[in-house]
């Protein structure tokens, strides 16, 4: 009994037709015949049986089609386990705001010290993130734990606050502290407003009036019409960047007490049987360290 064997055995089922699974598995109807007539004589028993044209399993054939799959499942497992350890590429992906400089400085000292190396994909939220893991596609992401993620190991980092931030030029770059009274005719310049995070920020702005939005499908170009003084924007705060002198000459930074209170948990999520567990958890403690690094400095 072969994977091939079960494989034919289950599209023969699932086709109702031998024809039809030959052609779909790119073999000749002979061969798909040969398939199992070979599989019931490793079996002695009769898989399927005629009534008339349909083609139907037979008590044993009924038994063996949960196991076939189960073994076909754990047989691809086995291979993409395999697969993942030949390669020590540790696949990581970022939810948007993520500051590339953070980022890029912890890789730098993890390929430094324990030679690993990454590839990087940034998505459009954290639901997009917790979908490539349990597809197979990135090993980690990180996340903002705006949602819940079922079935995947969760480590929290760090606590996140938002910003309110305008264009040194904007005419509200000289308030001491914003009011929703003093967004009423401002321009707000926005990211993907049904993602999770800018749902909850326009939750926080409803009753403001004649307030009008910018939606960008970029933090990258969020950050440069703010820089131009496009408008305001709320955002979260590693999406500025590390590096205090460039955010202070580009930016204004004013407390909004309306946000005092909105913050959200940046966390790694992976699965729990990854077998790259040990590059996970080593990239996660650089993480976490460089965030708190910097919430001190």
């Amino acid at each position: 009994m072969d994977n091939e064997q079960l494989l034919t055995f289950i599209t023969v089922y699932e086709f109702n037709n031998y024809s039809r699974a030959a052609e779909y598995l790119n073999l000749t109807q002979p061969a798909v015949t040969a398939r199992i007539q070979k599989l019931e004589t490793e079996l002695d028993c009769k898989l399927f049986y005629r009534d008339g044209k349909k083609i139907l399993l037979t008590e044993e054939g009924n038994a063996l089609l949960p196991l076939a799959r189960k073994i076909l499942n754990y047989m691809n497992e086995a291979k993409h386990t395999i697969d993942l350890l030949k390669s020590p590429t540790l696949t990581i992906g970022l939810s948007p705001a993520f500051s590339v400089f953070i980022i890029l400085e912890i890789l730098s000292l993890l390929r430094a010290q324990n030679k690993k190396s990454f590839d990087l994909i940034e998505a459009i939220d954290s639901i997009e993130i917790s979908n490539m893991i349990t597809k197979g596609i990135i090993d980690i992401g990180l996340v903002r734990d705006v949602i819940p993620f079922n079935d995947l190991e969760y480590q929290f980092l760090f606590h996140e606050k938002l910003v309110f931030v305008v264009g040194k030029g904007h005419p509200l770059a000289q308030k001491s502290e914003i009011t929703k009274a003093d967004l009423v005719g401002q321009t707000m310049i926005c990211y993907r407003r049904e993602t999770p995070i800018w749902i909850k920020i326009d939750e926080k702005l409803v009753g403001v009036e004649d307030l009008q939005r910018i939606e960008v499908g970029s933090f990258e170009m969020l950050n440069l019409m703010v820089k131009n003084n496009w408008g305001f924007s709320i955002i979260p705060e590693l999406s500025l960047g590390t590096d205090p002198s460039v955010i202070n000459n580009d930016y204004s930074i004013i407390p909004f007490p309306e946000f005092e209170n909105l913050t959200f948990n940046i966390a790694g999520i992976y699965k729990k049987n990854s077998p790259k567990l040990d590059s996970i958890h080593l990239f996660l403690q650089f993480f976490e360290a460089a965030l708190k690094n910097r919430h001190t400095n």
